[in-house]
């Protein structure tokens, strides 16, 4: 259930938009708050969070919120070496797990004290003035998910993640894959116009350009859409993710493969001069 990780910061892509977000948590973090990166899933809340962390030099610790999840009263349990050694704890999807999980940490971020019950009675922590934490959610799912305490969000300082753009997406393929800017174009824009069109209201991710990306990129299959294997993996990896039938998200996925396909027409450039001979013939 937890984990402790060394983030690679050469894994982390930088956009304009991520570098203007990563220098406001920053700022909170060193103010001595925690911060809450809320957003859809797959827009690189936990990759993000991470790097913030990398960026306090400090030991992190990384747990994932889930039903089962406990806080044990152990010298060596998660939260306790977090609080006691200053980690930088990154609580990823943290309104999975139950309430009272949760209800823990907010004496520990607002009085510096963790306090930790068993049968035997209370014990008192004293939290290090250099412990942090670094929460990730997404607010728009609610499958599996708990209502968080009003009292812990006033605790946090909460920043929204936007979706990147198209430009920020293809920078992302390019460095994080090694593609090149026109295979990055064609991947971005297949997945955008498939989901438009089957999935108008549904939830961005940024995984499944990824996933096409890297599997094509190892595999040596070419970024074309007049490429059979290209065809196959954007098929096995977004017909799944469409709200409709399958026989209908193929058809939309094949007409939209036939457009980007088609040849553009040559249109021959006529100078005027050459013009006006041909009419006085």
């Amino acid at each position: 259930m937890s984990t402790v990780i060394q983030v690679r910061p050469q894994q982390f892509v930088k956009t304009a938009a991520l570098e203007q977000i990563m220098q406001r948590a920053l700022r909170y973090l060193r103010s001595g708050y925690s911060v809450h990166l809320e957003g859809p899933t797959g827009i690189g809340k936990t990759t993000l969070a991470m790097h913030l962390a990398d960026c306090r030099k400090r030991q992190m610790l990384l747990v994932v919120g889930g039903h089962d999840l406990t806080i044990s009263n152990q010298p060596d349990s998660w939260l306790r070496l977090a609080c006691c050694e200053g980690w930088t704890l990154i609580y990823d999807e943290f309104n999975r797990s139950r309430p009272e999980i949760n209800t823990v940490l907010q004496s520990a971020l607002e009085e510096r004290m963790l306090v930790l019950t068993n049968e035997s009675g209370s014990d008192y922590v004293p939290v290090h003035p250099e412990f942090r934490v670094i929460f990730t959610s997404n607010s728009e799912e609610y499958c599996g998910t708990y209502g968080t305490q009003n009292a812990l969000f006033d605790r946090l300082i909460t920043i929204r993640l936007p979706e990147p753009n198209v430009l920020a997406q293809q920078k992302l393929l390019m460095e994080l894959v090694g593609i090149s800017h026109e295979s990055a174009t064609l991947v971005v824009g297949i997945v955008q116009q498939f989901f438009r069109q089957v999935l108008p209201e549904g939830q961005s991710s940024l995984r499944p350009q990824l996933m096409i990306a890297q599997v094509c990129q190892r595999e040596g299959i070419g970024f074309s859409a007049e490429d059979a294997d290209f065809r196959q993996v954007c098929r096995d990896i977004l017909l799944s993710r469409a709200s409709q039938s399958a026989t209908d998200a193929n058809e939309v996925l094949w007409e939209l493969f036939n457009r980007i396909a088609k040849p553009i027409p040559i249109v021959e450039t006529i100078s005027p001069r050459l013009s006006l001979e041909r009419i006085r013939q």
